[in-house]
């Protein structure tokens, strides 16, 4: 099997990031209102110089009321069959990815916010556009994701649009049918535009991945060197050894088995998978803080030995552990896993069947399954995906992995959020009292911990957190390690400077 068939996709991460923008309020408007300007972003109030403010910030923006009305507004036309730019045959164009019609690239896992719902079957799609823009969609949330390049300044400005849709207004809320299916692309209400600024302080803030030391914020891509493991690749002639484990095909042939010909975010079927994660790495800084070392891990999986075949299955990686056991000290973000399916295969074919069912008209929307329950239920399999805590973990490692990436002394203090602290032992017993209060809400209720987004606690680790901040019996070596991953905050620096008293 070529090498080069074996390292076709990228395992690049884009979520809902931040770059540094000034807060400081507009003067006072004493004009009149019109309809237009009342459609105006809040965020159209501070300065900031870039495409989507030229588009949202017009006297009039554009009434957007659909996935098409977006990229239409920003001239995102993604390449592929159909489009003036496509020829059979021919190689997509050479990376210059900010075009008119550039090339949508897709994932089938995801460390997203949204990465909750990202599989082969419910990819997420990062298209590019002639706007110097790059949108990140996935069906089962209402919101979009996009990154915009910065005209007075380095880097990128980062926005979240989302939107309601009908169902949103009835009683039973919206159902897997609503969101899963293309339904979600369309029928938008409530259209909303929100940057960083906005966003600062909510489940949805983009500073804890995308801004970790307080410098400007930074697109990611957790590999930049072959093999790029989540990414959808063509689906060519399978054949091999190892196919049945590392192909990146099998993600498009996963997703043409649930949705055959059915276009997705925008993008037609044969364009969404016949794409390479490489030709997004000229768009990203090249000394990312996060890296994910894809080529040795690939490597201790898949060890090579003269005379012999690759082991089947795999074996596990000694680097992908080592850096597991590191973010659980709190020392960086989660890695993306090392398998190439993340997902049950038992799941995922009833979902995939539920599907085309659906779409053969035999099974109707409203009974369409959740498409995100596709994820194994084995406790530590979920922990490695990033959906839970380890099982059994005590609280200080409860702490860390669900709440270190976002309470702690790295990103702004000056937030509401910053008055809780995985460094419990500069909190007070009110503030504790707090947390408790927190934890124990229902996921849905508002300021519920961790938020619907974020890595959850199974319920024994969560009764077990409870007791243990509600009982404030912390051992020195309990405040040594939790202080230890306060003072790193998961920026990916394992030798931070001394904390001031």
């Amino acid at each position: 099997m070529p090498f080069s068939r074996i390292l076709r996709a990228v395992s690049w991460v884009l979520a809902p990031g931040v770059l540094a923008c000034s807060s400081r309020a507009a003067e006072p408007d004493t004009a009149p209102v019109t309809p237009e300007e009342s459609r105006r972003p809040a965020l159209c109030a501070r300065p900031g110089d870039d495409a989507v403010r030229d588009v949202f910030c017009a006297a009039a923006p554009p009434r957007i009321g659909s996935l098409a009305d977006l990229h239409g507004a920003l001239q995102v036309a993604p390449v592929g069959p159909g489009s003036p730019t496509y020829v059979e045959g021919d190689h997509y164009p050479a990376p210059g990815i900010f075009q008119t019609g550039g090339l949508a690239v897709t994932l089938g896992h995801s460390t997203s916010l949204s990465g909750r719902v990202v599989s082969s079957i419910n990819p997420r799609v990062i298209v590019p556009g002639g706007s110097h823009s790059l949108l990140a969609f996935q069906r089962g949330v209402q919101k979009v994701e996009i990154a915009t390049v910065l005209r007075d300044g380095d880097g990128f400005q980062f926005y979240l649009v989302t939107f309601r849709q009908a169902c949103s207004d009835s009683a039973t809320g919206c159902s897997p049918g609503d969101l899963y299916t293309p339904s979600v692309e369309t029928g938008w209400r409530d259209v909303a535009l929100q940057d960083a600024d906005d966003l600062a302080n909510t489940p949805s803030d983009c500073r804890q991945c995308h801004q970790r030391a307080g410098g400007p914020g930074t697109l990611l891509m957790r590999e930049l060197e072959a093999p790029w493991t989540h990414f959808f690749a063509p689906d060519d002639e399978l054949n091999g050894p190892l196919v049945d484990w590392i192909d990146n095909a099998l993600l498009a042939r996963s997703y043409h088995r649930a949705k055959g010909d059915e276009s997705y975010g925008g993008v037609g079927s044969e364009a969404l998978v016949r794409t390479s994660g490489f030709l997004l790495q000229p768009a990203v800084p090249q000394d990312q803080p996060l890296l994910f070392d894809s080529p040795t891990v690939f490597n201790e999986r898949f060890p090579f030995t003269e005379g012999k075949d690759w082991p089947q299955p795999p074996v596990r990686s000694a680097t992908w552990d080592r850096e597991f056991e590191a973010f659980k000290r709190g020392e960086h973000l989660p890695l993306p896993h090392y398998d190439l399916m993340v997902t049950d295969p038992e799941k995922l074919e009833r979902a995939a069947l539920a599907y085309q069912n659906f779409r053969a008209g035999t099974l109707d929307a409203s009974e369409l399954p959740d498409l995100a329950d596709v994820f194994p239920d084995d406790p530590r399999s979920r922990a490695e995906i990033g959906l839970e805590t380890e099982p059994g973990a005590t609280p200080v490692e409860a702490l860390i992995q669900a709440c270190g990436g976002c309470h702690n002394d790295v990103l702004d203090q000056s937030l509401s959020r910053a008055r809780f602290n995985v460094g419990l032992s500069r909190l007070s017993r009110d503030e504790l009292a707090v947390a408790v209060d927190r934890l124990g809400r229902g996921r849905d209720e508002p300021g519920a911990m961790p938020p619907a987004e974020a890595r959850q606690l199974t319920p024994q680790v969560r009764a077990r957190l409870i007791d243990y901040l509600r009982n404030a019996k912390f051992s020195p070596a309990d405040l040594d390690a939790l202080d230890h991953a306060a003072v790193i905050g998961m920026a990916g620096n394992t030798t931070p400077a001394p904390r001031a008293p």
